[in-house]
Order: structure tokens, then sequence, then C-alpha cells
């Protein structure tokens, strides 16, 4: 019988020695990290207006202290104990969670509820654990508009002059292409040619260069909101917004009438003779402002002519001291309004005499 040596004899029972810790520390290791797989719960995925009712489980908990002694388990958080209560629901052996309604991403987006495992005595197995339901968004949502601001711009404006931005909104998730919204225009009113340009992005642009404000001075735009970035299958909404067209100086101005007519009594001096009244299709007061200048018929000096600031009236009056006037027939006199715009008005005929007081 052979003799094994007693050195061989220790080198076996060393190796075996460092065998079985290494084996023990990996049951270990497998131990710890059996437990950490089984309790750390990753977020769940669930789509809205899907309806997982029917499934047997949508996440489960457990911990590995059950197989120390049983352990009930519960859920805690929005959705469990609170508003709204017992949609999602643990079987407290199992830990099997189940989701008793259909999901609704526009109300809640993020569940984070809390398992808990706990003895019959109430006690705490160990630490609550973080279970977190995302929902997912479906395209069921459509672009809503609501009251827009009154849009304006000159006319006459160039093409391409920036009017307003055009928004809508989308309840559908942030950030995500079912509710990226592309904005076109629908119709015009009043109809013809089309007088303005949207982007896609809602940027509303003068189309044309011949607003006219004394043709149309309102513009009313049927907007279209589309999801999905405009693509074919998506949402749509419809709102409307108004144009205002803003005046500017590019009428020229009139005189009411072509003839008048006026007297004074002799020896009248700084009196007013007559008043003139200018016609202009413009708006605004200060595009309205009138000049008024005797062009001739008036070489002696006699008359001076004003504008009212309050009636927008010229003011013709006699101011030469001198003057004896018996009466003053007005004939062919030309008068300049404002924009140097020449309009034939009554030449006076004077019929008087001037006598001069020598004191």
């Amino acid at each position: 019988m052979a003799r094994v040596p007693l050195t061989s004899i220790g080198l076996l029972l060393l190796l075996f020695v460092v065998v079985f810790r290494v084996e023990a520390k990996r049951a270990k290791g497998d131990s710890l990290r059996r437990q950490k797989r089984e309790w750390v719960i990753p977020p769940q995925k669930l789509t809205e207006n899907v309806d997982y009712r029917q499934r047997n489980y949508i996440a489960k908990i457990r911990s590995d202290k059950q197989f120390l002694k049983p352990v009930r388990y519960s859920l805690i958080g929005r959705g469990a104990d609170q508003n709204p209560v017992n949609l999602f629901v643990v079987d407290p052996e199992t830990g099997f969670v189940k989701i008793t309604g259909i999901l609704d991403r526009e109300k809640i987006h993020m569940y984070n509820l809390s398992g808990v495992a706990q003895y019959n005595n109430f006690e705490k197995a160990e630490k609550d654990i973080d279970l977190r339901i995302q929902v997912v968004d479906q395209n069921d949502c459509k672009p809503k508009f609501s009251a827009m601001s009154l849009g304006s711009v000159y006319e006459l404006s160039p093409t391409e002059t920036f009017i307003m931005k055009i928004n809508a909104t989308d309840d559908d998730e942030p950030s995500n292409i079912n509710s990226k919204i592309a904005y076109s225009i629908v119709s015009q009113e009043p109809k013809g040619e089309q007088m303005f340009s949207l982007k896609k992005n809602g940027d509303l642009f003068v189309g044309r260069p011949t607003l006219d404000r004394e043709v149309c001075e309102f513009y009313y735009l049927v907007i279209q909101g589309a999801d999905l970035d405009g693509a074919v299958g998506g949402n749509v909404g419809t709102g409307t917004v108004t144009v205002k067209i803003l005046d500017v100086n590019d009428n020229i101005p009139t005189l009411e009438k072509d003839r008048y007519e006026g007297s004074i009594n002799e020896n009248a001096q700084n009196v007013e003779v007559m008043r003139f009244k200018a016609l202009d299709k413009d708006t605004d007061f200060e595009n309205q402002l009138a000049e008024f200048e005797i062009v001739s018929g008036n070489e002696a000096g006699y008359f001076t002519i004003t504008t009212d600031p309050k009636t927008n009236e010229g003011v013709l009056t006699l101011n030469k001291e001198a003057l004896v006037v018996e009466e003053v027939e007005v004939e062919q006199e030309e008068v300049v309004v404002e924009e140097e715009v020449v309009v034939e008005e009554e030449e006076v005929e004077e019929e008087a005499e001037e006598v001069v007081e020598e004191e």
C-alpha cells in the first residue's frame, strides 16, 4: 500500500478550504444579487387607453425575507391607497400587482407607488421599494385654439411682413410627435385673393403687398392645426384669427364743395368769413389733419386761412383793418389742402371802396 506524503495531504486540505470559501462567497453573492433582483423593481410602462385588466399581473414585488417567515405585501401612494384608490392592487401573498382600470396619460402620466413587505405582526421585513408606473402616450387629443388676440398690420405693407404668432395646444405628451402641431390657412373672409401666408410653425405674414384699409379693414382667417406635425392620420382642430388693417396716409384730401359764397358787413375787421371742410378717406386723425393755403385771389393780403384743430376745417378770416366791405363774393379762388393738392375754389370778387381816414 503506497504512502501519501503528509505534505500532499496538507495541500489537499488547504485546497478544499479555499474552494469551500470561494463557493460559500459565490452562494452568498448569488443570494444578495437574487434578493436585489427580486425586490428592486424597474419602472413599468403601460400605454394609455389599453385594457390590461385581464392580465394576471403587470408587475410583481417579492422579498427574500419571505423564506425566513411569512411576509405580506401592500401598496401605498397615488393610485393605491390615495386617489384614484385601488387602481393598482397587489396580492398580499404573491406580490403580483394588477390594474383595475384604464389609464389616461392626460390625467396622470406617472404613478409613484411604494411596495411594502411586512411580517404578520406588522413589522416591516425591509425598507419599502419604489414601483413607478409610466403611462405611455397615445395620439388621442386634438389641437385646441383658445381665444386668439387681434392681429394687425399696416396697409400697403410689403410681402413677408410679420403679423403675429398663432398658437394652439395639444394635451398629448409634450415634445412628442403626438403634440407637434403644423398650421395652415383653411379660408379667408372676405374671399378673393389670398392676402396672407402662414408658416408651418404658426408665423403669419403678409402674402401680398396690396392690403388696402379703405377696401377692407378686417380679415377673418380660419386656421387649422394638425398634430403629428401635419402628417396624414393626425388629429386636427380649427380656430379663427382676426387681422385688422391699420391706416396709412395714402389718400388725397378734397373739399366738400366746389363753390363757396359768403358776405361780411362793411367796416368789419378780424372776422371769420367762411369755413371749408376737407374730406379724407383715411381714418386716423393724424392722417386727416388738413393744411389750407390760398394760392391766388388774395394778392392784397386781406384774408388769411387757418385750420381749426378741433373740427379740421379751414377758416377764412378777414384781417385787413383798412378794408371796408359792402359784400364779398367768392368765385374761382384756388385753395391748397394738405399734401399740396390744389382744389379750385372761388376767386374773391370784391366790390368795395377803401376809405382812408386821416386823423
